[in-house]
């Protein structure tokens, strides 16, 4: 098992995905999450796993401006206080990755496990669990995500997997912070891509991620 697989659950994936947007673009205000600062390296890989590091995005999968972020945080699979989706389950390689893109006030994160057993299906099938309890539900710092359906663009690119899972989400209380997120399965490898916009109107936060999504599956 991967150290850091289970652990670090008080602090939520979609926090330190809304971190990648205030931290980088500067677009905190009023109603912005918190700084969080992460105990993990930007990237982080156990042992060489050549084919994994040929699964994760480059800037050049995304539209013009964006670039590389070093503030990625790899509790990504945490949606609310105490619910990871890769809690038990084991892998022997993991990459993050993040994006941002100060003109367009949205950022990419990308985390990618190669899984034991059949642990890449149950990453899906949790991460399908977890999001239904964690709608609406708050993490302790009072940020919380109320999730909907994916655009039928989107629910189509995920046909192309083995199983996928995914949800657009808006924050409550701020309708300035929205999400897409997806939780996808081939063979062994189990990633989750998110699509993070502040101020950023549904139809660009979707064309982002068909984009971003889309490169992703491309490459699995």
């Amino acid at each position: 098992m991967l150290p850091g697989l289970m652990r670090r659950p008080h602090i939520t994936s979609l926090l330190a995905i809304a971190t990648l947007v205030v931290v980088t673009i500067g677009c905190a205000g009023s109603d912005a999450p918190p700084t969080t600062t992460s105990s993990m390296p930007p990237t982080s890989t156990t042992g060489a796993d050549e084919a994994l590091l040929s699964v994760v995005l480059q800037p050049g999968d995304l539209p013009e401006g964006f670039m590389a972020s070093p503030q990625v945080d790899d509790t990504a699979t945490t949606f609310c206080a105490a619910e990871d989706a890769a809690a038990g389950l084991r892998a022997t390689a993991r990459e993050v990755r993040g994006f941002t893109n100060a003109g367009s006030g949205a950022s990419v994160i990308q985390l990618a496990f190669r899984f034991e057993d059949d642990d890449a299906a149950q990453f899906v099938t949790q991460a399908s669990e977890v999001l239904e309890r964690c709608n609406r539900v708050p993490d302790i710092s009072g940020l919380a995500f109320e999730y909907d359906s994916l655009s039928p663009e989107l629910e189509g690119l995920l046909e192309q997997s083995t199983s996928a899972v995914g949800r657009h989400g808006v924050s409550i209380g701020s309708g300035s912070l929205s999400i897409n997120v997806v939780v996808v399965q081939q063979g062994d490898v189990g990633e989750l891509v998110a699509v993070l916009g502040v101020d950023v109107p549904r139809a660009d936060l979707d064309a982002l991620a068909l984009t971003a999504i889309g490169a992703a599956l491309a490459k699995l």
